[in-house]
């Protein structure tokens, strides 16, 4: 399918478009603003943006002029996604290049239309891509992602997290926190549950699988030592 590039400074009309679009098998890749949507499609190709109008630094139409500005983006559809609704704004995205105009907030059904309308008359690109029938250990990765230590006890870790991570998963810890306070490689664990709390970000709790003694003796010595408050009918005490 289509690689995509959403642009826009509401974080929820991100989230809802590459959603709506990741539904229908697109790849869709998300900007905050103009200066780093220009920096992703100056390293990828992509078949299509989607672009709001007002966004900090440079508008959507600024953008707009800048990606018909290069040939070597000029087979890039663009559709703006506005809440702009006079004739004239809509006059001045086609003028600075525009393919198509959607009023927010956004109506799924003919979000997708416009897409599909636009992608009849300007194909998608064949992006290479393989696609593996078995996953094994020459398949396997790892995936390094930042996070902090809320609290921790012989029994596991909480941490904060930018993504939620689904129960049951395996994860591998590291970090100055472990190597640096603890003395120790933290034990493997696996994901009990992630949260999501009032400041967007996640709480992950997790617990520790085949910790050795010695790692449980050096995480109860830094927790005494420490003299960590441990809240009442809790297993795990707060990281100072």
């Amino acid at each position: 399918m289509a690689r995509i590039l959403v642009v826009d400074d509401d974080r929820d009309i991100l989230v809802m478009a590459e959603k709506l679009l990741g539904h229908y098998g697109h790849t869709t890749v998300t900007a905050e603003d103009a200066i780093r949507a220009m920096e992703i499609l100056n390293s990828t190709s992509f078949d299509m943006v989607v672009s709001d109008a007002n966004m900090p630094h440079y508008s959507g139409f600024e953008m707009i002029k800048t990606i018909r500005s290069h040939e070597h983006l000029k087979h890039v559809a663009i559709v703006m996604l506005t809440g702009l609704r006079e004739r004239k704004d809509v006059q001045k995205a086609v003028d600075c290049g525009a393919d198509d105009y959607i009023v927010k907030p956004i109506d799924p059904i003919l979000f997708m239309q416009k897409v599909d309308a636009l992608f009849e008359k300007r194909p998608p690109s064949q992006h290479p891509e393989i696609e593996f029938q078995e996953l094994s250990s020459q398949t396997a990765a790892v995936m390094t992602m930042s996070i902090f230590v809320r609290s921790i006890s012989e029994l596991g870790v909480t941490v904060q997290s930018n993504q939620a991570l689904q129960e049951g998963t395996t994860v591998d810890l590291s970090g100055y926190f472990f190597e640096q306070q603890l003395g120790i490689d933290p034990p493997t664990c696996r994901v009990l549950n992630s949260t999501k709390v009032n400041t967007g970000k996640h709480e992950v709790q997790m617990v520790f699988l085949g910790a050795s003694e010695y790692q449980l003796r050096k995480i109860r010595e830094w927790i005494f030592s420490h003299g960590s408050m441990i809240r009442r009918n809790q297993d795990s005490p707060k990281v100072a």
